[in-house]
């Protein structure tokens, strides 16, 4: 079962075909989008068009609690039950699906981007839904940093305005809504084959400000599904590079 979370950088706009290369050449058994932008207009057309030509019978969309970055989903699985839940400043979309490993509840998600403090609610609400089942994925842009990833704590100094709320308080870096996750269980995919610091954006494509790398998408797994967990990569070339901002990551569970 391959698992794969993209952000693509506002709906993707003129970069979609891009991007549809990107996923047709990973061929994801689940897909995640984050700023999946525009997706729901229409009558859901870049959705079911994504759909049509990857080739994922089963979408949806959670539409955003603030402005359009919604979060879409695409499958090869069918849905036994979909939730979206709410509030959320962005968006998050839980998935149950049938898979060969058994039932999985796949939470795709997009953290707010504005603090930590605000990141709190989101991510309890979304760890409380989730703790009925028994394997989990919890996948998607975070906006979060994790202490494992060994930030120097110079990374701070080059920080505008906008980073320093997001990730620091009182000038020091935070790292809560990651250590909550695993605090509970949630197993890092990227953490445990050693890629943790494998940075997950910027890319090429916004080079120009000079934003220090960081891991910022993550794919969580429930400690029943680790014996499964079989690679975990940030998929890196000139495709990906000019596609969106970030870079998609890619989980195989076998």
């Amino acid at each position: 079962m391959k698992l794969m979370s993209y952000n693509i950088l506002d709906g993707g706009k003129e970069r979609l075909p891009l991007i549809i290369e990107v996923i047709k050449k990973e061929a994801p058994d689940y897909l995640t989008i984050n700023e999946a932008n525009t997706f729901a207009e229409n009558d859901s057309a870049i959705l079911k068009q994504i759909a049509e030509e990857i080739g994922f019978p089963y979408y949806d969309i959670s539409l955003s609690g603030e402005y359009d970055y919604h979060v879409a989903v695409f499958s090869k699985y069918p849905f036994l039950s979909i939730n979206k839940l709410q509030p959320l400043m962005r968006a998050c979309i839980v998935a149950l699906v049938e898979t060969e490993l058994g039932k999985i509840s796949i939470a795709s998600l997009h953290l707010t981007p504005y603090s930590e403090n605000q990141r709190h609610p989101e991510i309890n609400l979304i760890l409380d839904f989730q703790k009925q089942y028994k394997n989990r994925v919890l996948m998607g842009d975070m906006n979060s940093l994790s202490k494992y990833d060994d930030y120097n704590h110079k990374i701070i100094e080059g920080f505008d305005e906008i980073q320093t709320k997001k990730f620091t308080t009182d000038g020091q870096l935070r790292f809560d809504a990651i250590n909550k996750m695993m605090a509970v269980g949630y197993v890092d995919s990227a953490l445990i084959m050693k890629r943790n610091k494998d940075a997950t954006a910027p890319t090429s494509l916004n080079d120009y400000l000079s934003q220090t790398p960081m891991r910022l998408d993550y794919i969580f797994i429930s400690p029943s599904l680790l014996s499964h967990h079989a690679h975990y990569s940030v998929i890196k070339n000139d495709l990906t590079h000019k596609a969106s901002d970030h870079f998609p990551i890619i989980v195989e569970l076998k």
